[in-house]
Protein backbone atom coordinates (compact mmCIF):
# COMPACT_ATOMS: atom_id res chain seq x y z
CA UNK A 1 0.00 0.00 0.00
CA UNK A 2 2.95 2.02 0.93
CA UNK A 3 4.93 1.51 -1.93
CA UNK A 4 2.00 2.04 -4.78
CA UNK A 5 1.21 5.27 -3.16
CA UNK A 6 4.93 6.41 -3.07
CA UNK A 7 5.11 4.95 -6.78
CA UNK A 8 2.40 6.89 -7.71
CA UNK A 9 3.90 10.48 -6.24
CA UNK A 10 5.52 12.99 -8.95
CA UNK A 11 9.11 12.42 -8.86
CA UNK A 12 9.02 16.13 -7.98
CA UNK A 13 7.74 15.83 -4.79
CA UNK A 14 9.53 12.50 -4.34
CA UNK A 15 13.39 13.99 -4.88
CA UNK A 16 12.65 17.28 -2.27
CA UNK A 17 10.97 14.70 0.17
CA UNK A 18 14.06 12.04 0.12
CA UNK A 19 16.79 15.12 0.34
CA UNK A 20 15.26 16.28 3.25
CA UNK A 21 14.93 13.47 5.47
CA UNK A 22 18.13 11.94 4.17
CA UNK A 23 19.40 15.40 5.75
CA UNK A 24 17.36 15.31 8.98
CA UNK A 25 17.98 11.73 10.04
CA UNK A 26 21.86 12.66 8.74
CA UNK A 27 21.95 15.36 11.19
CA UNK A 28 20.24 13.75 13.84
CA UNK A 29 21.94 10.36 13.72
CA UNK A 30 25.89 12.26 13.60
CA UNK A 31 24.73 14.35 16.90
CA UNK A 32 23.36 11.55 18.99
CA UNK A 33 26.18 9.64 17.72
CA UNK A 34 28.63 12.63 19.42
CA UNK A 35 26.45 12.38 22.52
CA UNK A 36 27.08 8.92 22.78
CA UNK A 37 30.64 9.13 21.99
CA UNK A 38 30.94 11.80 24.99
CA UNK A 39 29.15 9.73 27.49
CA UNK A 40 31.52 7.06 26.89
CA UNK A 41 34.06 9.16 27.24
CA UNK A 42 32.86 10.95 30.14
CA UNK A 43 33.02 7.17 31.94
CA UNK A 44 36.24 6.92 31.52
CA UNK A 45 37.03 10.29 32.80
CA UNK A 46 34.70 9.23 35.99
CA UNK A 47 37.82 5.89 36.07
CA UNK A 48 40.26 7.97 35.82
CA UNK A 49 39.05 10.12 38.62
CA UNK A 50 38.39 7.45 40.73
CA UNK A 51 41.58 6.52 40.34
CA UNK A 52 42.92 9.77 41.50
CA UNK A 53 40.84 9.83 44.44
CA UNK A 54 42.02 6.56 45.73
CA UNK A 55 45.48 7.63 45.42
CA UNK A 56 44.43 10.91 47.46
CA UNK A 57 42.45 8.43 50.23
CA UNK A 58 45.60 5.96 50.07
CA UNK A 59 48.09 8.63 51.50
CA UNK A 60 45.24 10.21 54.43
CA UNK A 61 45.24 6.45 55.08
CA UNK A 62 48.59 5.03 54.56
CA UNK A 63 49.82 5.91 58.57
CA UNK A 64 47.01 4.91 60.58
CA UNK A 65 47.53 1.98 58.10
CA UNK A 66 51.02 1.34 59.31
CA UNK A 67 50.38 1.80 63.29
CA UNK A 68 46.59 -0.26 63.26
CA UNK A 69 45.63 1.93 64.29
CA UNK A 70 42.08 1.45 63.68
CA UNK A 71 40.65 4.53 65.69
CA UNK A 72 43.40 6.48 63.77
CA UNK A 73 41.70 4.28 60.30
CA UNK A 74 38.35 5.13 61.17
CA UNK A 75 39.30 8.85 62.21
CA UNK A 76 40.83 9.37 58.41
CA UNK A 77 38.02 7.65 56.61
CA UNK A 78 35.46 10.19 58.60
CA UNK A 79 37.12 13.26 57.71
CA UNK A 80 37.51 12.25 53.94
CA UNK A 81 33.48 11.67 53.96
CA UNK A 82 33.13 14.88 55.21
CA UNK A 83 34.97 16.93 53.11
CA UNK A 84 33.32 16.88 49.48
CA UNK A 85 34.47 18.70 47.34
CA UNK A 86 33.98 17.51 43.08
CA UNK A 87 33.48 13.90 44.05
CA UNK A 88 30.82 12.43 46.43
CA UNK A 89 31.53 9.47 48.92
CA UNK A 90 28.64 6.84 49.33
CA UNK A 91 30.67 4.67 51.53
CA UNK A 92 34.00 3.66 52.20
CA UNK A 93 35.43 0.18 53.33
CA UNK A 94 38.90 -0.56 54.22
CA UNK A 95 39.38 -4.97 54.80
CA UNK A 96 41.74 -5.73 56.78
CA UNK A 97 44.25 -8.94 56.75
CA UNK A 98 42.75 -9.39 59.99
CA UNK A 99 39.97 -12.48 60.28
CA UNK A 100 37.45 -9.94 60.41
CA UNK A 101 39.06 -6.58 60.24
CA UNK A 102 36.87 -4.21 58.37
CA UNK A 103 36.41 -0.35 58.69
CA UNK A 104 33.00 1.02 57.04
CA UNK A 105 31.90 4.69 56.48
CA UNK A 106 28.97 5.70 54.86
CA UNK A 107 25.63 4.31 54.15
CA UNK A 108 24.56 0.82 54.21
CA UNK A 109 25.44 -0.65 50.57
CA UNK A 110 23.48 -1.07 47.62
CA UNK A 111 21.75 -4.57 47.34
CA UNK A 112 21.91 -4.92 43.62
CA UNK A 113 25.76 -3.22 43.74
CA UNK A 114 27.17 -4.55 46.61
CA UNK A 115 31.65 -3.80 46.53
CA UNK A 116 33.65 -6.42 44.27
CA UNK A 117 35.72 -6.95 47.19
CA UNK A 118 32.89 -8.66 49.11
CA UNK A 119 31.57 -10.74 46.26
CA UNK A 120 35.36 -12.35 45.69
CA UNK A 121 36.36 -9.71 43.62
CA UNK A 122 39.67 -8.63 44.66
CA UNK A 123 41.32 -7.20 42.05
CA UNK A 124 38.89 -5.14 40.22
CA UNK A 125 39.06 -1.04 39.68
CA UNK A 126 36.73 0.35 38.46
CA UNK A 127 32.91 -1.38 38.54
CA UNK A 128 29.61 1.16 37.33
CA UNK A 129 26.18 0.44 38.65
CA UNK A 130 23.26 -0.94 36.49
CA UNK A 131 22.44 2.79 36.30
CA UNK A 132 24.96 4.83 35.97
CA UNK A 133 24.35 7.11 38.95
CA UNK A 134 27.75 5.28 41.08
CA UNK A 135 30.60 3.32 40.82
CA UNK A 136 32.55 1.34 42.88
CA UNK A 137 36.62 2.08 42.43
CA UNK A 138 39.15 -0.40 44.29
CA UNK A 139 42.83 -0.70 45.00
CA UNK A 140 44.87 -3.70 47.09
CA UNK A 141 47.07 -1.74 49.90
CA UNK A 142 50.63 -2.85 51.07
CA UNK A 143 51.40 -3.11 54.38
CA UNK A 144 55.18 -2.70 56.11
CA UNK A 145 54.85 -6.83 57.43
CA UNK A 146 53.95 -7.54 54.27
CA UNK A 147 50.14 -7.89 54.23
CA UNK A 148 47.94 -6.30 52.14
CA UNK A 149 44.78 -4.35 52.81
CA UNK A 150 41.72 -3.45 50.29
CA UNK A 151 40.40 -0.04 49.36
CA UNK A 152 37.24 0.41 48.35
CA UNK A 153 35.10 3.56 47.67
CA UNK A 154 31.44 4.02 46.22
CA UNK A 155 31.21 7.29 44.27
CA UNK A 156 28.03 9.25 43.96
CA UNK A 157 27.90 10.52 39.87
CA UNK A 158 23.90 11.02 40.01
CA UNK A 159 24.10 14.81 39.57
CA UNK A 160 26.58 14.32 37.24
CA UNK A 161 24.30 12.02 35.46
CA UNK A 162 21.44 14.41 35.63
CA UNK A 163 23.46 17.45 34.38
CA UNK A 164 24.56 15.29 31.31
CA UNK A 165 20.88 13.82 30.75
CA UNK A 166 19.57 17.38 30.75
CA UNK A 167 22.02 17.97 28.33
CA UNK A 168 21.26 15.56 26.01
CA UNK A 169 17.66 16.39 26.05
CA UNK A 170 18.00 19.95 25.57
CA UNK A 171 20.95 18.93 22.49
CA UNK A 172 18.14 16.18 21.35
CA UNK A 173 15.18 19.36 21.07
CA UNK A 174 18.02 21.45 19.56
CA UNK A 175 19.47 18.89 16.94
CA UNK A 176 15.59 18.23 15.92
CA UNK A 177 15.10 21.70 14.91
CA UNK A 178 18.02 22.17 13.45
CA UNK A 179 18.23 19.12 10.98
CA UNK A 180 14.66 19.78 10.06
CA UNK A 181 15.73 23.26 8.99
CA UNK A 182 18.64 21.47 7.57
CA UNK A 183 16.18 18.71 5.62
CA UNK A 184 13.61 21.55 4.61
CA UNK A 185 16.69 23.87 3.17
CA UNK A 186 17.70 20.88 1.18
CA UNK A 187 14.37 19.78 -0.25
CA UNK A 188 13.98 23.08 -1.33
CA UNK A 189 17.55 22.90 -2.83
CA UNK A 190 16.12 19.74 -4.47
CA UNK A 191 13.25 21.33 -5.65
CA UNK A 192 14.95 24.12 -7.38
CA UNK A 193 17.43 22.28 -9.20
CA UNK A 194 14.69 19.32 -10.23
CA UNK A 195 13.22 22.47 -11.63
CA UNK A 196 14.58 22.31 -14.85
CA UNK A 197 14.13 18.95 -15.64
CA UNK A 198 10.39 19.20 -14.46
CA UNK A 199 10.28 22.00 -17.29
CA UNK A 200 11.61 19.39 -20.08
CA UNK A 201 9.15 16.65 -18.57
CA UNK A 202 6.81 19.77 -19.45
CA UNK A 203 7.33 20.60 -23.27
CA UNK A 204 7.59 16.98 -23.93
CA UNK A 205 4.25 16.24 -22.66
CA UNK A 206 2.69 19.14 -24.46
CA UNK A 207 4.64 17.32 -27.43
CA UNK A 208 2.72 14.38 -26.90
CA UNK A 209 -0.42 16.35 -27.01
CA UNK A 210 1.13 18.34 -30.21
CA UNK A 211 1.81 21.35 -28.32
CA UNK A 212 5.01 22.35 -29.46
CA UNK A 213 5.53 25.65 -27.53
CA UNK A 214 8.80 26.74 -26.54
CA UNK A 215 10.58 26.48 -23.13
CA UNK A 216 11.05 29.15 -20.89
CA UNK A 217 14.55 29.68 -20.50
CA UNK A 218 15.09 32.94 -18.79
CA UNK A 219 15.47 31.82 -15.05
CA UNK A 220 18.32 29.36 -16.76
CA UNK A 221 21.93 30.68 -16.34
CA UNK A 222 23.47 30.78 -19.35
CA UNK A 223 26.58 28.86 -19.94
CA UNK A 224 25.13 25.70 -17.90
CA UNK A 225 25.02 22.26 -18.75
CA UNK A 226 20.79 23.00 -18.03
CA UNK A 227 20.89 25.65 -20.41
CA UNK A 228 22.59 23.81 -23.58
CA UNK A 229 19.71 21.33 -22.49
CA UNK A 230 16.73 23.85 -22.73
CA UNK A 231 18.17 25.11 -26.00
CA UNK A 232 18.52 22.10 -27.16
CA UNK A 233 15.23 21.21 -26.56
CA UNK A 234 13.82 24.66 -28.00
CA UNK A 235 15.30 23.43 -30.88
CA UNK A 236 14.10 19.70 -31.00
CA UNK A 237 10.87 21.66 -30.35
CA UNK A 238 11.07 24.24 -33.43
CA UNK A 239 12.16 21.08 -35.96
CA UNK A 240 8.54 18.68 -34.30
CA UNK A 241 6.88 21.92 -35.19
CA UNK A 242 8.09 22.00 -38.53
CA UNK A 243 7.80 18.30 -39.51
CA UNK A 244 4.28 18.47 -37.86
CA UNK A 245 3.63 21.10 -40.76
CA UNK A 246 5.04 19.26 -43.41
CA UNK A 247 2.79 16.27 -42.45
CA UNK A 248 -0.12 17.91 -42.55
CA UNK A 249 0.25 19.34 -45.88
CA UNK A 250 1.49 15.90 -46.96
CA UNK A 251 -1.62 14.65 -45.77
CA UNK A 252 -3.87 17.04 -47.56
CA UNK A 253 -2.06 16.33 -50.86
CA UNK A 254 -2.27 12.76 -50.24
CA UNK A 255 -5.95 13.20 -49.47
CA UNK A 256 -6.46 15.19 -52.94
CA UNK A 257 -4.67 11.84 -54.35
CA UNK A 258 -6.26 9.16 -52.99
CA UNK A 259 -9.80 11.14 -54.22
CA UNK A 260 -8.74 11.73 -57.58
CA UNK A 261 -7.25 8.05 -57.71
CA UNK A 262 -11.19 7.33 -56.25
CA UNK A 263 -12.93 9.25 -59.21
CA UNK A 264 -10.76 7.56 -61.97
CA UNK A 265 -11.20 4.03 -60.36
CA UNK A 266 -14.86 4.44 -60.33
CA UNK A 267 -15.16 5.78 -63.76
CA UNK A 268 -13.20 3.03 -64.66
CA UNK A 269 -15.40 0.37 -62.91
CA UNK A 270 -18.78 2.42 -64.21
CA UNK A 271 -17.39 2.49 -67.75
CA UNK A 272 -17.02 -1.68 -67.66
CA UNK A 273 -21.00 -2.41 -67.60
CA UNK A 274 -21.76 0.97 -70.00
CA UNK A 275 -20.07 -0.56 -72.50
CA UNK A 276 -21.96 -3.53 -72.35
CA UNK A 277 -25.28 -1.57 -71.50
CA UNK A 278 -24.74 0.23 -74.71
CA UNK A 279 -24.33 -2.23 -77.13
CA UNK A 280 -27.60 -3.47 -75.34
CA UNK A 281 -29.47 -0.38 -76.24
CA UNK A 282 -27.98 -0.63 -79.65
CA UNK A 283 -28.95 -4.11 -80.64
CA UNK A 284 -33.12 -3.34 -79.14
CA UNK A 285 -32.87 -0.52 -81.63
CA UNK A 286 -32.12 -2.78 -84.23
CA UNK A 287 -34.16 -5.83 -83.22
CA UNK A 288 -36.95 -4.08 -80.67
CA UNK A 289 -39.40 -5.65 -82.68
CA UNK A 290 -38.45 -9.55 -81.12
CA UNK A 291 -40.15 -10.16 -78.05
CA UNK A 292 -37.08 -12.22 -77.02
CA UNK A 293 -34.61 -9.42 -77.79
CA UNK A 294 -36.29 -6.71 -75.85
CA UNK A 295 -36.37 -9.31 -72.57
CA UNK A 296 -33.16 -10.21 -72.88
CA UNK A 297 -31.91 -6.57 -73.08
CA UNK A 298 -34.04 -5.56 -70.59
CA UNK A 299 -32.29 -8.06 -68.47
CA UNK A 300 -28.85 -7.12 -69.60
CA UNK A 301 -29.81 -3.30 -68.38
CA UNK A 302 -31.43 -4.14 -65.28
CA UNK A 303 -27.97 -6.24 -64.17
CA UNK A 304 -26.08 -3.48 -65.24
CA UNK A 305 -27.70 -0.64 -63.71
CA UNK A 306 -27.45 -2.99 -60.84
CA UNK A 307 -23.26 -3.43 -61.49
CA UNK A 308 -23.20 0.32 -61.09
CA UNK A 309 -25.24 0.58 -58.50
CA UNK A 310 -22.90 -1.69 -56.69
CA UNK A 311 -20.04 -0.37 -57.84
CA UNK A 312 -21.32 2.86 -56.02
CA UNK A 313 -22.49 1.31 -52.60
CA UNK A 314 -18.73 -0.40 -52.67
CA UNK A 315 -16.82 2.77 -53.05
CA UNK A 316 -18.98 4.17 -50.53
CA UNK A 317 -18.42 1.30 -47.94
CA UNK A 318 -14.89 0.90 -48.83
CA UNK A 319 -14.52 5.24 -48.33
CA UNK A 320 -15.87 4.41 -44.98
CA UNK A 321 -14.07 1.62 -43.39
CA UNK A 322 -16.56 -0.51 -43.64
CA UNK A 323 -17.67 -3.65 -46.16
CA UNK A 324 -20.04 -5.89 -46.19
CA UNK A 325 -18.91 -9.09 -46.56
CA UNK A 326 -20.81 -12.39 -48.50
CA UNK A 327 -19.62 -15.58 -50.42
CA UNK A 328 -18.77 -16.00 -53.86
CA UNK A 329 -21.68 -17.71 -55.29
CA UNK A 330 -22.15 -19.02 -59.39
CA UNK A 331 -24.18 -15.93 -59.67
CA UNK A 332 -21.23 -14.03 -59.43
CA UNK A 333 -19.54 -15.36 -62.40
CA UNK A 334 -22.66 -15.33 -64.90
CA UNK A 335 -23.15 -11.76 -64.03
CA UNK A 336 -19.58 -10.99 -64.91
CA UNK A 337 -20.00 -13.17 -68.25
CA UNK A 338 -23.05 -11.26 -69.29
CA UNK A 339 -21.76 -8.03 -68.74
CA UNK A 340 -18.76 -8.78 -71.02
CA UNK A 341 -20.60 -10.46 -73.42
CA UNK A 342 -21.48 -7.66 -75.55
CA UNK A 343 -18.09 -6.28 -75.42
CA UNK A 344 -16.91 -9.58 -76.57
CA UNK A 345 -19.17 -9.32 -79.38
CA UNK A 346 -18.26 -6.27 -80.62
CA UNK A 347 -14.40 -7.78 -81.05
CA UNK A 348 -15.60 -11.02 -82.04
CA UNK A 349 -13.48 -12.83 -79.39
CA UNK A 350 -15.37 -16.02 -77.81
CA UNK A 351 -15.73 -16.10 -74.28
CA UNK A 352 -15.31 -19.61 -73.30
CA UNK A 353 -15.98 -20.75 -69.40
CA UNK A 354 -15.31 -23.99 -67.61
CA UNK A 355 -16.19 -25.09 -64.66
CA UNK A 356 -18.59 -23.79 -61.95
CA UNK A 357 -19.18 -22.85 -58.76
CA UNK A 358 -21.75 -26.13 -57.25
CA UNK A 359 -21.78 -23.98 -54.16
CA UNK A 360 -21.05 -20.72 -52.32
CA UNK A 361 -17.28 -20.61 -51.73
CA UNK A 362 -16.17 -19.08 -48.31
CA UNK A 363 -14.19 -16.15 -49.55
CA UNK A 364 -15.41 -12.37 -50.26
CA UNK A 365 -17.21 -11.89 -53.89
CA UNK A 366 -16.84 -8.78 -53.93
CA UNK A 367 -13.23 -8.25 -54.66
CA UNK A 368 -12.81 -11.14 -56.46
CA UNK A 369 -16.35 -10.18 -58.69
CA UNK A 370 -14.09 -6.70 -59.53
CA UNK A 371 -11.21 -8.48 -60.13
CA UNK A 372 -12.61 -11.55 -62.51
CA UNK A 373 -14.29 -8.41 -64.21
CA UNK A 374 -10.86 -6.12 -65.08
CA UNK A 375 -8.81 -9.34 -65.94
CA UNK A 376 -11.43 -10.71 -68.67
CA UNK A 377 -12.00 -7.10 -69.73
CA UNK A 378 -8.26 -7.00 -69.97
CA UNK A 379 -7.76 -10.21 -71.76
CA UNK A 380 -10.68 -9.32 -74.70
CA UNK A 381 -9.12 -5.98 -74.85
CA UNK A 382 -5.35 -8.35 -75.84
CA UNK A 383 -6.92 -11.11 -78.04
CA UNK A 384 -7.15 -10.46 -81.89
CA UNK A 385 -10.34 -11.36 -83.78
CA UNK A 386 -11.33 -14.05 -84.01
CA UNK A 387 -9.24 -15.53 -80.77
CA UNK A 388 -10.68 -17.24 -77.65
CA UNK A 389 -10.83 -15.64 -73.95
CA UNK A 390 -10.68 -19.09 -71.45
CA UNK A 391 -11.95 -18.50 -67.87
CA UNK A 392 -11.45 -21.69 -66.05
CA UNK A 393 -12.73 -21.70 -62.15
CA UNK A 394 -12.81 -24.92 -59.71
CA UNK A 395 -11.12 -26.21 -56.28
CA UNK A 396 -7.89 -28.14 -55.42
CA UNK A 397 -6.97 -30.59 -52.94
CA UNK A 398 -6.29 -28.56 -50.24
CA UNK A 399 -9.90 -26.95 -50.69
CA UNK A 400 -8.62 -23.35 -52.37
CA UNK A 401 -10.39 -21.94 -54.98
CA UNK A 402 -8.56 -22.06 -58.70
CA UNK A 403 -9.54 -19.17 -61.09
CA UNK A 404 -7.52 -18.82 -64.23
CA UNK A 405 -7.89 -16.56 -67.14
CA UNK A 406 -6.35 -16.99 -69.98
CA UNK A 407 -6.22 -14.87 -73.21
CA UNK A 408 -4.34 -15.00 -76.72
CA UNK A 409 -2.57 -11.91 -77.13
CA UNK A 410 0.85 -11.28 -77.68
CA UNK A 411 1.43 -11.37 -73.65
CA UNK A 412 2.58 -9.03 -71.11
CA UNK A 413 5.34 -6.43 -70.50
CA UNK A 414 7.47 -7.42 -67.48
CA UNK A 415 6.50 -4.47 -66.07
CA UNK A 416 2.80 -4.84 -66.16
CA UNK A 417 3.49 -8.23 -64.97
CA UNK A 418 5.09 -7.12 -62.15
CA UNK A 419 3.06 -4.41 -61.46
CA UNK A 420 -0.33 -7.08 -61.20
CA UNK A 421 1.72 -9.75 -58.70
CA UNK A 422 3.12 -7.17 -56.43
CA UNK A 423 -0.18 -4.98 -56.39
CA UNK A 424 2.31 -1.89 -56.11
CA UNK A 425 -0.27 0.64 -56.82
CA UNK A 426 -1.35 2.88 -53.95
CA UNK A 427 -4.88 4.47 -53.26
CA UNK A 428 -8.42 3.00 -51.73
CA UNK A 429 -10.43 2.88 -55.36
CA UNK A 430 -11.46 -0.17 -56.90
CA UNK A 431 -9.00 -0.66 -59.86
CA UNK A 432 -7.47 -3.65 -61.06
CA UNK A 433 -4.50 -2.86 -58.88
CA UNK A 434 -6.18 -1.93 -55.78
CA UNK A 435 -8.50 -5.23 -56.08
CA UNK A 436 -5.61 -7.41 -56.74
CA UNK A 437 -3.88 -5.96 -52.94
CA UNK A 438 -7.62 -7.02 -51.73
CA UNK A 439 -7.34 -10.51 -53.03
CA UNK A 440 -3.61 -10.77 -51.29
CA UNK A 441 -5.45 -9.85 -48.12
CA UNK A 442 -7.27 -12.49 -48.43
CA UNK A 443 -4.49 -14.94 -48.20
CA UNK A 444 -4.88 -15.82 -52.03
CA UNK A 445 -2.22 -15.82 -54.65
CA UNK A 446 -1.50 -13.93 -57.96
CA UNK A 447 0.76 -15.63 -60.57
CA UNK A 448 1.38 -14.58 -63.95
CA UNK A 449 2.86 -16.67 -66.82
CA UNK A 450 3.50 -14.47 -69.76
CA UNK A 451 6.09 -14.18 -72.62
CA UNK A 452 6.10 -12.24 -75.05
CA UNK A 453 4.62 -13.15 -78.40
CA UNK A 454 2.53 -15.35 -76.73
CA UNK A 455 -0.66 -16.14 -74.75
CA UNK A 456 -1.07 -14.87 -70.98
CA UNK A 457 -2.59 -16.79 -68.13
CA UNK A 458 -3.33 -15.25 -64.79
CA UNK A 459 -4.30 -17.41 -61.74
CA UNK A 460 -5.44 -16.55 -59.06
CA UNK A 461 -5.72 -19.14 -55.91
CA UNK A 462 -7.98 -18.76 -52.63
CA UNK A 463 -7.87 -19.89 -49.58
CA UNK A 464 -11.43 -20.73 -47.86
CA UNK A 465 -12.28 -17.90 -44.72
CA UNK A 466 -13.85 -19.50 -41.58
CA UNK A 467 -15.45 -16.14 -40.54
CA UNK A 468 -17.38 -16.96 -43.86
CA UNK A 469 -17.64 -20.63 -43.84
CA UNK A 470 -21.61 -21.60 -43.98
Amino acid sequence: MILRLWNSTPIALQMPLLAGVSVFLAAVATTQLATVTLGREALRDAARLGAVYLDGLSSALAEPLRRGDAAALRAAMQAAMTFQEGIRERRLEVALPDAGGLVVIGTEPHAMHPSPRSLGRPDIAWEASPDGRSAWVQRAFALPDGRTAILAAELDFSEAVERRERLARWLLGLDVALAAMAGLVAALLARRALAPLLAVVGVIGRAGGGDFTLAATAAVPAGTEVARLMSALDLMMARLDEREQLARRLAERDRAAELGELAATVAHEVRNPLAGMLTTIDSARRFGDDAQVRVESLDLLERGLRQIQHVVDETLLAYRGTVELRRLEQADIDDVLRLLAPEAAIRRVLLHHEGSLPEPFATDAIPVRQALLNLLLNAIQATPRGGAVRLRIGGEADGRLLIEVEDQGAGMPEAQRRHLEGAEASGSGLGLSVVMRELARLDGEIGVDTQPGRATRITIRLPPRRDLAP
